[in-house]
């Protein structure tokens, strides 16, 4: 129960990694604002807080549409007092190489996975500021911002920019009492790139064996890490990127 008495706010709430961390921050003791485009594409992660003991809210958001943002944030605030830990984790993909790519979708997956988390932050980080709080922020990159992979130049080039955010925002918030830091996750069950395996487009006993424990992940993985990031045992961590990924970075060979 690190984080008894705390609130928290995760975008992408509704699936994947979101919704472990959602329900991890829950059992840690927050009271969880769950955010996705959708309110109703939150009902299994609600159930399964509420039915653990914890509590929790469902939130509309378009991270697309910029006027969507702030209704959700006040709304988050009006329903469960001030955000003490923002998770910015949704974000988007589109497949295609730097000769194929349309403008269209490159414009996309910037605005979700990059300016979408600008705005986030910055009006959380202004509100922390104003009720001299402090708190914590916690964005999922991925380690295709640290890795080249072919055929994803625009979703590696936004978690990159991210990662680069991440400790720009925790220099200029560090004197504010509020923690930046990012979890940069690697091969995650039911993610996009174990899609890949599930369309015959990786090999899983190559892609094992080129991760060093020789297993994917799992979300409960990604959300062990932002529970210890948005709890006080982090308290001198900030602009730092955690990355969660079996060994798969640090690994030099196919």
């Amino acid at each position: 129960m690190r984080l008894q008495g705390k609130v928290a706010l995760v975008t992408g709430a509704s699936r994947r990694i979101g919704k472990a961390i959602s329900i991890r921050l829950a059992e840690e003791g927050a009271r969880v604002a769950c955010a996705a485009t959708r309110v109703e594409n939150n009902e299994e992660t609600i159930a399964t807080i509420t039915a653990r003991g914890g509590e929790a809210i469902s939130l509309a958001v378009d991270l697309r549409d910029p006027q969507t943002i702030v209704p959700m944030l006040e709304r988050a605030v009006s329903l469960l007092g001030p955000v003490d830990i923002l998770v910015n984790n949704a974000a988007t993909s589109v497949l295609g190489s730097v000769l194929d790519l349309s403008a269209s979708d490159w414009d996309e997956v910037m605005t979700v996975n990059t300016r979408s988390i600008f705005l986030c932050s910055q009006w959380v980080a202004r509100a922390m500021r104003d009720q001299g709080r402090g708190g914590a922020i916690i964005n999922v990159g991925s380690i295709a911002g640290i890795n080249a992979f072919p055929g994803r130049i625009a979703y590696g080039t936004s978690k990159a920019a991210l990662h680069h955010m991440t400790k720009i925002m925790a220099i200029d918030l560090a004197e504010l009492g509020i923690r930046v830091s990012c979890v940069a996750p690697g091969y995650i069950d039911h993610t996009e790139e174990t899609e890949f395996v599930r369309r015959g487009l990786l090999d899983l006993t190559a892609l094992r064996r080129r991760i060093p424990q020789h297993r994917i992940g799992e979300g409960q993985d990604i959300a062990a890490a932002v529970a210890y990031l948005a709890s006080d045992e982090a308290r001198y961590v900030t602009g730092s990127i955690l990355v969660v990924d079996g060994g798969f970075t640090a690994y030099g060979y196919v």
